[in-house]
């Protein structure tokens, strides 16, 4: 999951971070999301956790709002033009770093002007904006996820001052040197006798009880009925019983939810050697209106011998939720 760094001014759009925060940190983990007020301990050096925290991210989500360049410091002038602004440093130091940067328009605020802003956040202007609406602030704070999810741990960085151009002549003297090697291996190999190549063949399969052959992890039996006792992030706590079917690498069946013995179907089912992961779907309404939403629940487990290891997150268009870990239990055989 992408490690993303939420950069915002009290002043400006506070309430406005602290939803966004709620709602990526249940997404992403709270352990991914990073937000000053509740990461920052008393006695920390903030400018050396934010170089960090930015270190571990692979996006900075800039909460812009409508008074994000306006607002002023004590002596009267903006604080966006003092170079230790906190705000300024943050998105700065993320630009620098080749992190992407999203802005996130709240409160009907608008992307800056490139002439309203210092030089080194200029390339703010250049990034594609996400607008959360108050009238729809889930619905585009999903799409704000879905950005996110496009966003591959690691691939956002790029080290400070790195000239591609210098690196040009080293990496076509690396192709030479590899596509030689490549085929002086392959003339040694021609050169090598049939006998002695049918003895190497022959040695092998002997040390291998007859293959030749690699094959992959044989993927884990995980077909029939599992329990777990299940406590949800909200309180609650419930006996599921997960019916599992199996076909090659396939998952399908049923996975208990609410204590509900047949519980929602198994979509997107996949068995990759000790790891299972699915997702279901469920409906939830609210007592204030008659309108329905989907909630989509999405499993990894880690399967040892007679139990797996779950993790299951939500994804509610509604409310928010935080991860939630369990260990189901293979259910004998009548």
């Amino acid at each position: 999951m992408p490690g993303v760094f939420i950069s915002y001014r009290r002043e400006d759009s506070a309430a406005y971070a602290g939803r966004l925060f709620d709602i990526l940190s249940a997404r992403f983990g709270a352990d991914n999301t990073f937000m000053d007020v509740d990461d920052i301990k008393g006695g920390d050096d903030f400018t050396t956790v934010i170089e960090r925290k930015l270190g571990v991210s692979d996006a900075l989500v800039a909460v812009i709002g409508e008074h994000w360049i306006s607002v002023k410091e004590p002596s009267g002038g903006r604080r966006l033009d003092n170079p230790n602004d906190f705000v300024r440093i943050e998105i700065a130091k993320a630009l620098q770093r080749g992190i992407r940067v999203i802005p996130v328009l709240v409160g009907g605020a608008t992307l800056p002007h490139p002439g309203d802003l210092p030089d080194n956040l200029k390339g703010l202007c250049d990034r594609q904006a996400v607008e959360v609406r108050d009238t729809r602030f889930h619905e585009d704070a999903k799409d704000l996820v879905d950005v996110l999810h496009g966003t591959l741990h690691g691939s956002g960085f790029l080290f400070p001052g790195l000239n591609l151009k210098r690196l040009v002549p080293a990496i076509v003297l690396g192709a030479v040197i590899l596509i030689a090697g490549a085929w002086l291996l392959f003339a040694q190999r021609e050169k090598a006798s049939p006998t002695s190549v049918a003895a190497a063949a022959g040695q092998a399969q002997s040390s291998t009880g007859g293959s030749t052959g690699t094959s992959a992890s044989p993927a884990a039996n995980v077909a029939g009925q599992w329990e777990a006792t299940v406590k949800y992030d909200w309180g609650d706590t419930y006996k599921e019983l997960f019916d599992f079917e199996v076909d090659g690498q396939e998952l399908s069946g049923t996975a208990g939810f609410l204590g509900v013995k047949k519980g929602p179907a198994i979509w997107d089912g996949k068995i990759a050697g000790d790891r299972i992961s699915f997702m279901t779907k469920t409906i939830t309404s609210l007592s204030s209106n008659d309108q329905t939403y989907e909630d989509k629940h999405y499993y990894k487990g880690t399967v040892k011998g007679d139990t797996i290891e779950f993790t299951m997150v939500t994804d509610s268009s509604i409310e928010s939720h935080s991860p939630i870990h369990f260990t189901a239990t293979r259910v004998a055989k009548q």
